[in-house]
Formats: structure tokens, C-alpha cells, sequence
């Protein structure tokens, strides 16, 4: 039998196995880990080829440092425009280039949680930690795409006014929804902050990543 013919029955036998069902334990486990890996350890077109996690929450990191900045004097109108140039390229490093964000985007990275949280809940495999806290995830990476581009066109606001007067307020705007990308928000007013209700923040979505991170290091 030659090597063709070895490496065809072999991937016929593979391919029996999976639609009867009988793929081993160990093989099917292995499907909810590739996108759990996307979102902490490595993606292909982050900087350095992080987790798309690890980069959300660094750009949303400056952006709310930035922010600070530019509502730390409300006076000051070349200073809140610069800042919120910063910001605005956290966000979306397409609508401005150049700035001190790691060149991916807040955009961009949550929605790809979104996207690789979700997708990690749906495989067979997945454990009860990884279908609850892939759950909160996604959510948490859509709750945060939305506020972004809030953000965004607050930032792009600071930057066109014409004066400290009119900038002042975007920029205090601005202050309290990068926050809120982190923090999240009481938006029902209860006293409390739940993942769910559009209300979660990436506080959450950092710990239930380390749950599941817990979970798999058993």
C-alpha cells in the first residue's frame, strides 16, 4: 500500500469516527479551546499577536487615561482636543493613526471578544464555566463595542469644537464613558452592577476570564 493510499483510509477513519460520533474525549475537547486561546493568548493580526482580551483591555486602559487628561482642565481647549485625539485613536486607530494606543483599536478588539467568547459557548465540548462565563463575555465585548463608538463620536466632537465652553462637557462625557468601558455602569439604577442589562463592564469580563483560566489549570 503506498503513503497515498495510507494517509486516505486514515483520514476516512477520522472522518467515520466524527459523524458517528465516536471522536474520542480528548479530541473533542479540543474544540472550545482555539477561541479561548484567541482571547487570551494569541490572535493573528494583534500587535505581537496577543489575545484579543489582553489588547481590549489595554487600549481601554489609555483610553481612559486619556480621558482623565483631557477633562483634568476644563479650560484648556488645545489640551481636551489633544487628549481626545488619544482617545479617538484608542478607539479606532483608523479615524486617527497616529496617537499612543497600541494601533488595534477598542473597537475593533471587543468586537472580536464578542465574536471568539461566543463562539467558544457554542462548541460541544465547552464546560458549564466556559458556557456561563463565555456568555458574560460576549456580552460584556458587545456592551462595549456600543460604548465605544459613543465614545468615539464624543471624542470627535471635543476635537471640531470651537471653544473651551462648548468642548467642556463632551470631554466630561468622555471621561465617564471610558470609565464605564471598564467599570460598567448602574444604568437601572439599583446600586449595582450586573453583567447583564447592558450593564457590564470589563472589570467582569478580566474576571471571568480567569475562571475559566482556573478551571482549565486544574
Amino acid at each position: 500500500m503506498s503513503s497515498t493510499q495510507r494517509k486516505f483510509l486514515s483520514s476516512l477513519a477520522s472522518f467515520s469516527l466524527l459523524l458517528f460520533g465516536l471522536v474520542p474525549l480528548s479530541l473533542q475537547a479540543a474544540e472550545d479551546q482555539p477561541h479561548i486561546d484567541h482571547l487570551i493568548k494569541h490572535w493573528e493580526d494583534t500587535p505581537q499577536k496577543q489575545g484579543l482580551l489582553t489588547v481590549l483591555l489595554g487600549e481601554a486602559e489609555i483610553a481612559r487615561t486619556h480621558a482623565d487628561y483631557a477633562a483634568g482642565d476644563l479650560q484648556n481647549l488645545d489640551g481636551m482636543q489633544l487628549h481626545a485625539g488619544h482617545v479617538l485613536h484608542a478607539l479606532d486607530p483608523s479615524a486617527l493613526p497616529k496617537g499612543p494606543g497600541m494601533g488595534y483599536g477598542l473597537i475593533k478588539s471587543a468586537e472580536g471578544v464578542a465574536l471568539h467568547a461566543q463562539l467558544a459557548t457554542e462548541a460541544e465540548s465547552a464546560t458549564d464555566v466556559i458556557r456561563v462565563s463565555g456568555i458574560m463575555i460576549s456580552s460584556i465585548g458587545r456592551n462595549t463595542a456600543v460604548r465605544a463608538q459613543k465614545a468615539k463620536e464624543l471624542a470627535q466632537l471635543v476635537i471640531e469644537a470651537g471653544d473651551a465652553e462648548t468642548t467642556a462637557p463632551y470631554a466630561v462625557e468622555l471621561q465617564a464613558l471610558t470609565s464605564a468601558i471598564i467599570s460598567g455602569e448602574d444604568l437601572n439604577l439599583d446600586g449595582k452592577i450586573v453583567w447583564y442589562h447592558k450593564e457590564g463592564g470589563l472589570a467582569v469580563a478580566s474576571a471571568q476570564i480567569e475562571v475559566i483560566t482556573a478551571e482549565q489549570n486544574q
